[in-house]
């Protein structure tokens, strides 16, 4: 592609941004994306064209509203932003500008789900919906095996919903959840969702940790919080180490990975045992973790 081109989508790129940042307020506070049109979230006024340009009105305004002067969010230049990178990533990876597409709403739809979840625990099952027939497009010539990862991707978090209404009394999983299973599904397909389900998960540990961490210490579990920290250093001993090839190195892998083994168990045990009374922890948002599990399957 020239340069022409590549000027022209990251002005579309930008522009998507823009309207990302109508769907997450429109989303949150739940009026329609058509109307009323674009105000100050602080004052309620209504913006003039020039306070929509993406990026260029949040510099020329020092980030203020221009009626009430009150701080804007810098959520906005950051999600037009993030708009422009996945309109050149996904025609930077695809030949086709049917995948292209694809990509775009993909990410788009995934990230609009991370803010909302973040922000408010809110899930759009329509927009996790929607990502499934652009899975379909984008898997077009496997259209089975992405039906199949939908399908599968939906009845796995009702399975753990069952599990612990059953055994634990609790709510393991919204309705939002099953839907962006679903919709995760449908992109990578039935043979390889476990695989990015696992990475999902690593991912939502990852971001979890710090807040767990606290948790733990707040609730005085000094015991598991020494079983996460020998479990972490384990499994970090276990990557470096795994091309090594002296003398004695598999009996000294077989043994840290009996003993991640080991934590692994006493941490379950511990959760399970939170799960079972009233100091289960707050709920922790799934949407962000989905999303970077979903592109790192598309690069």
């Amino acid at each position: 592609m020239n340069s022409i081109t590549w000027i022209f989508i990251c002005l579309m790129g930008l522009c998507w941004g823009s309207f990302l940042n109508v769907l997450i307020v429109r989303t949150l506070s739940g009026e329609s994306i058509v109307s009323p049109p674009s105000k100050c979230p602080k004052c309620e006024h209504q913006l003039y064209w020039w306070h929509n340009i993406p990026i260029v009105s949040f510099m020329l305004l020092q980030g203020k509203c221009y009626f009430c002067n009150k701080s804007i969010s810098i959520r906005y230049p950051i999600v037009e932003c993030l708009g422009l990178v996945i309109f050149i990533f996904a025609f930077l990876i695809n030949v086709s500008f049917f995948d292209a597409v694809a990509v775009i709403f993909i990410l788009s739809m995934f990230l609009v789900l991370s803010f909302t979840d973040v922000k408010e625990q809110k899930i759009s099952s329509l927009q996790a919906l929607l990502i499934i027939p652009a899975g379909l497009v984008f898997n077009r010539y496997d259209i089975f095996n992405s039906l199949t990862g939908a399908m599968v991707g939906a009845i796995l978090p009702l399975l753990f919903i069952y599990i612990g209404k059953k055994f634990f009394n609790k709510t393991t999983f919204g309705a939002g959840d099953v839907y962006m299973l679903s919709a995760l599904g449908s992109v990578v397909g039935g043979d390889k969702l476990c695989l990015f389900l696992i990475y999902a998960l690593l991912i939502q540990f990852v971001l979890i940790l710090p807040n767990y961490v606290v948790n733990l210490i707040r609730l005085n579990k000094i015991e598991t919080l020494k079983y996460l920290i020998i479990f972490i250093i384990t499994c970090l001993f276990l990557y470096v180490s795994r091309n090594i090839s002296f003398m004695g190195s598999n009996v000294v892998i077989v043994c840290f990975f009996l003993t991640m083994l080991y934590f692994a168990y006493k941490l379950t045990k511990d959760m399970v045992l939170l799960l079972k009374t009233d100091e289960t922890p707050a709920k922790c948002p799934l949407a962000p973790a989905l999303f970077i599990s979903c592109l790192l399957f598309l690069c």
